[in-house]
């Protein structure tokens, strides 16, 4: 690979000499090779500056790819701005520009952008990728009807019968939701026109018709279907609810034992055929039906319909009812209504002669109950009936069942009778280090120390014969814990474990964040100013004495909005860490023109929207404002701020921006009321407030009110003399003050010669 250095400087080469062919070359050279979205940038310029505009958007479009992959939406954003600038109805860049506008949730904006690429690619006959926009659009505002009923009108109208069919369901769908059944068959009935055995359809207009009490016309409709789909369960179904309903039941069965047939585990057509014959009174048969659908309602998390469920069927199963409504009630957390069943359901194998199931019932009762006195008799009877049908003389049963019966006794606190069980067999089997341990557990949780201690010097002693020195150093640890004051432990020490030294972590350096100096750079060059504060002051955050980021700060107080420079000189020709100056323009973007029928489906969606729109989603309203604000259409971002404005927690913001909206229509006088209102009301001093101020002074003086615009900036200067080039302002300000004073008296003095 060629080195990449040698390349640019070759390229600055031919690029002093005027030679730009040469220098085209070199770039191409290095994209190769080096595939980079500044590099390509770089040869766009070339080639614009060559005149040739066809291959100067080819690499402009790759760039702004490259900078979107890679997640540098801005500088994508400003790439495809770019190309619009020559080419104002690019569809690639026009619907890139709608993907990065969707992604920022600029809904209003994106869907502009869409529409506009829609409109470009029906003009070129592309109808695949037409679909696909439309989709896009379609999923940003979901449940628009107006938007959706145009969009499927242009498909029928273009023959895209398919997907105009899907849009009608969508909207029929939309009316049905929203309880207007009369305007959903109509749209059920357009896709009928369209597409005659569309199944949704008509399962709709029957659904329908059920719902407004129609079953004639309903019952017509489904035995259509029925000849139709003969095999189709869904359809079936539906007809046996429809007999349901007319208390058809004898038909109804037949259709559902028709469903099961095909599926027989269709839970719908069993809870149906349940539902059947508790109205005919056969409650055995109606169980058998209703017993899958437990699952199915616990899946749901429909717990009290389970629970109804189970308690009307309990003479029917106790055994299955019990069980799971004990699992129901343990998993909605009523923990004395799992105490109760689980007793019953031990009842009941008791009463089967399942002793230990019925035992494993009262424990578990007795787990979540332990003062339950009773409870707890029990237990322990039922644990030595059972435990007594392998053991049977007491002094000849091994060890082993003497340590369980005595974690019987343990587990319910009895712990007089664990010990004696456990002492009696400490003569017969002293090395034995499970009956050495429960005793060791038995006497630290009574709180006798003395014989605690005896049984860790015990164990220390067997683990030590054994060689399991770890075992022995972890009990001389417990046997200290239970009392370091034992004179038996004078002659030992507790092991020790040296912690291992923790590093702390090493700071933050400057070196690590070079790529985020270099984007900051990037963003205010292109004019990107609020972009590139925001990455300054987080970096500031980190190193607050660092000299370059403070004056880099101070510099974007200084810079004007729009950084691009013309032209392209050797010495802006990029480094190999830099990007070149003249990279990017931010230009202002000429809003995509539309017409005919692209202009009416955004029409619609724009009515659609603030049809459905909460009067007082203030949010929503000031999100609106900004989207508006960003495209350039003034009059409806004002309507939208002065809506948020009556939130009181938005008032300020809103005020602000409706401010500087009657700014941009030259209406200068009601600016300066909306501010002069909203400053008057801010208790906080901060950036916000000098900002609105200097808001204000700028309406001031596009107003004609020099002197009050020159008080406020003149504050705004006391307060940050860097602030948005304040300095400046002043002193352009005080220039046409004294320019009218002067012309002033000259026309006065005119006057009085001419006397």
């Amino acid at each position: 690979m060629s080195d990449k250095s040698a390349i640019i400087k070759e390229a600055q080469k031919y690029l002093a000499r005027g030679q730009i062919e040469k220098a085209i070359g070199e770039w191409e050279k290095l994209v190769k090779e080096y595939p980079d979205g500044n590099a390509y940038n770089t040869v766009g310029d070339l080639y614009l500056k060559k005149g040739d505009r066809t291959d100067a958007v080819e690499s402009f479009h790759n760039a702004a790819s490259y900078f979107k992959q890679e997640g540098f939406a801005l500088k994508a954003l400003a790439l495809y701005k770019k190309i619009l600038n020559l080419i104002p109805n690019d569809a690639i860049a026009l619907f890139s520009l709608g993907e990065l506008n969707e992604e920022k949730g600029l809904t209003t904006d994106a869907i502009k952008f869409y529409l506009a690429a829609a409109d470009t690619l029906s003009k070129e006959g592309k109808k695949e990728k037409i679909l696909e926009i439309y989709d896009r659009i379609l999923a940003l505002s979901p449940s628009n009807i107006p938007l959706r009923n145009k969009v499927a009108e242009i498909y029928a109208r273009d023959g895209l019968m398919s997907e105009a069919a899907k849009q009608y369901l969508h909207v029929a769908g939309l009316y049905s939701d929203k309880g207007e059944m009369e305007k959903a068959i109509v749209f059920y009935r357009k896709v009928l026109d369209i597409q005659p055995v569309n199944k949704q359809a008509i399962i709709g207009i029957v659904d329908l018709n059920q719902r407004l009490g129609n079953l004639v016309n309903a019952i017509e409709q489904i035995k259509e279907a029925i000849t139709l789909f003969p095999e189709d369960a869904e359809i079936l179904l539906r007809c046996a609810e429809i007999y349901i309903m007319a208390e058809k039941f004898d038909e109804a069965l037949g259709y559902l034992r028709q469903v099961v047939e095909i599926e027989p585990a269709n839970i719908r057509a069993r809870r149906l055929i349940g539902d059947i014959y508790i109205k005919q009174g056969d409650r055995v048969k109606a169980w058998e039906e209703y017993l899958p659908l437990l699952d199915e309602m616990i899946l749901e998390e429909k717990y009290g319909d389970a629970i109804n469920l189970l308690e009307s069927f309990k003479d029917i199963d106790p055994l299955e009812t019990g069980k799971r409504l004990v699992s129901l009630y343990r998993q909605i957390n009523e923990q004395d209504r799992v105490i109760s069943e689980l007793v019953s359901l031990g009842d009941i194998f008791s009463s089967k002669g399942m002793k230990k199931e019925a035992l494993n019932c009262y424990r578990e009762a007795v787990t979540l109950s332990p003062d339950n006195g009773p409870l707890r008799t029990k237990v322990i009877e039922y644990e030595k009936d059972i435990a007594k049908e392998s053991i049977t003389i007491e002094a000849e049963k091994p060890v082993d069942e003497a340590i369980m019966e005595a974690d019987i006794y343990l587990r319910y606190g009895l712990f007089d009778n664990a010990r004696d069980i456990l002492e009696a067999f400490k003569t017969k089997e002293p090395e034995n280090v499970t009956l050495h341990l429960k005793l060791k557990s038995l006497y630290t949780e009574t709180g006798n120390k003395e014989m605690a201690v005896t049984e860790c010097i015990v164990l220390s002693d067997l683990y030590k014969e054994a060689g399991e020195i770890e075992k022995k150093e972890q009990i001389i640890k417990d046997a200290f814990a239970i009392d370091p004051d034992d004179p038996r432990l004078a002659g030992l020490t507790p092991p020790s474990h040296e912690e291992p030294e923790v590093k702390q972590p090493e700071g933050p350096f400057i070196e690590d964040y070079s790529e985020e100096i270099s984007e900051a750079a990037f963003y205010a060059r292109q004019g990107l100013l609020d972009e590139a504060r925001e990455i300054l002051e987080r970096l500031q955050s980190l190193f607050p004495d660092n000299e370059e980021i403070s004056q880099s700060l101070a510099t974007l107080g200084q810079m004007p909005v729009s950084a691009g420079r013309e032209g392209l000189t050797p010495e802006a020709a990029p480094t190999e860490a830099a990007m070149p100056e003249e990279a990017l323009e931010v230009e202002e973007l000429t809003e995509p023109a539309l017409d005919s029928d692209v202009l009416d489906i955004f029409n619609e969606f724009k009515k659609g929207l603030e049809k459905e729109l909460d009067e007082e989603d203030y949010e929503t309203h000031y999100n609106l404002g900004i989207a508006y604000k960003e495209m350039g259409l003034i009059d409806d971002a004002i309507r939208e701020f002065q809506a948020s404005r009556n939130d009181p927690k938005r008032f300020i913001h809103s005020s602000n921006m409706l401010g500087i909206c009657y700014i941009e229509k030259g209406l200068y006088q009601l600016s300066v009321d909306v501010l002069t209102n909203a400053i008057d009301k801010m208790e906080d001093r901060g950036e916000s407030y000098w900002a609105m101020k200097y808001d204000l002074a700028d309406a001031y003086e596009k107003n004609g009110n020099m002197k009050e615009a020159l008080d406020i900036y003149t504050n705004v200067y006391g307060w940050n003399s860097k602030f948005r080039a304040v300095s400046e302002k002043i002193d352009q300000l005080k220039n046409r003050m004294v320019d009218t004073t002067e012309k002033k008296t000259k026309d006065r003095k005119d006057r009085v010669s001419y006397l």
